[in-house]
């Protein structure tokens, strides 16, 4: 194997290692923020951290989906 063909490879990787990374970070805010919104105006029940957490699964699951879909085209076309 060639030293550029490892370097496409391992590239390959770091992008979709970066992609966890980064859906872990939004669903972690949103979730710190739903829980601080909770603590803040007091709820009995904690609506602000069920909303803003699921908020958070369906943006990082956007932002995954879109950048796969990205990756994706852009292999095709090499």
């Amino acid at each position: 194997m060639n030293q550029k063909k490892k370097l496409t490879n391992f590239s390959k990787y770091a992008r979709f290692s970066a992609l966890g990374i980064q859906m872990g970070a939004v669903i972690g805010f949103f979730s710190w923020l739903g829980v601080y919104l909770d603590d803040k105006y007091e709820s009995k029940t904690d609506w602000w951290t069920i909303f803003l957490s699921l908020f958070g699964v369906t943006a990082a699951l956007y932002l995954i989906i879109s950048k796969v879909i990205k990756i994706t085209k852009e292999n095709e076309s090499k």
